[in-house]
């Protein structure tokens, strides 16, 4: 029994790498699979049979540079690092306003929240719907009441606005900013299991009119903001006062343990990030881009 599921293991690994060079590479594995499961009967114990399995593989990555034509590299620059920096050594550096550092690590806190919910929550229909008609799911109204308790519970948040129900509402009297949010964007698609995202935007509470200081207001008005992106792994982009910069959730890179054996909550995954002036940008599962007019 250990030895067929192994195997079938196996084979759909190497089916998930199977392209024009996939070939050779499926035919490694799947001979890996069969003297494993040869070698079951002589006693040998699973992680033996995962560690020869991971050898394959790298032997595989090795000898070929990548798995399949297009490669890793093809869409991927980033190298790796012997450290990186942890989320608060970033913001001493780069974060100059201290409240504002305070409202990002509130909101970062909020997001990690919302990944961990997102991965034991069932998508289901709430039976509900937004102020714009659109049906609510029950990971909307998850990621919107981890949003809202996040601005009320925030020693510096005064006023929060969620796209959920657009009416500005009053936080703490003593914060000084206006957050708002789309707690999850891109929620019609979660139940294929789609990347899906948090935006924030935070705004002094006086950049424009109002007691809540956002008549008027512009997005150039905005302290900073936040983009969230649950996919394989959570990463938020953040504006500081120099660029964006791009923050892991969760990670485990090597060099970055700390003494107690533990990780860095959120580590700085990518400095400085820009769009291309000339590039292409794709949004996966755009049906309405994509539907005949």
């Amino acid at each position: 029994m250990t030895a067929q599921c192994l195997k079938s293991s196996v084979i759909f690994r190497s089916s998930t790498f199977d392209n024009n060079r996939g070939h050779r590479q499926t035919r490694t594995t799947c001979s890996t699979a069969k003297t494993l499961c040869k070698s079951d009967a002589y006693g040998f114990g699973f992680a033996a049979k995962q560690a020869d399995i991971q050898k394959a593989a790298r032997e595989v990555r090795a000898r070929d540079g990548a798995y399949g034509a297009s490669g890793t590299s093809f869409y991927t620059t980033t190298e790796k690092q012997e450290t990186y920096d942890s989320l608060d050594t970033v913001l001493d550096a780069k974060c100059r306003d201290t409240q504002v550092r305070k409202v990002i690590v509130e909101m970062l806190e909020a997001v990690a929240d919302i990944t961990e919910a997102l991965r034991s929550a069932l998508v289901t229909v709430e039976g509900s719907s937004n102020t714009f008609g659109d049906a609510q799911l029950s990971v909307d109204v998850i990621a919107d009441e981890i949003m809202w308790a996040a601005c009320r519970d925030s020693a510096v948040v005064a006023y929060g606005a969620s796209e959920e129900e657009p009416e500005v509402r009053a936080c703490n009297p003593n914060g000084e900013f206006t957050v708002c949010w789309d707690p999850l964007d891109g929620s019609s698609i979660v139940d294929n299991n789609w990347a899906v995202g948090t935006m924030i935007g935070v705004w002094g509470s006086k950049s424009g009119t109002g007691a809540d200081g956002l008549i008027g207001a512009t997005g150039r008005d905005q302290k900073t903001s936040l983009v969230a992106l649950y996919g394989p792994r959570t990463t938020v982009l953040v504006a500081l006062d120099d660029g964006v910069y791009e923050f892991s959730y969760g990670c485990t890179p090597e060099g970055c343990q700390l003494s107690d054996g533990s990780y860095e909550p959120w580590i700085c995954s990518r400095h400085q990030i820009k769009i291309d002036e000339d590039c292409k940008i794709f949004a996966p599962a755009n049906l309405r881009a994509a539907k005949e007019v």
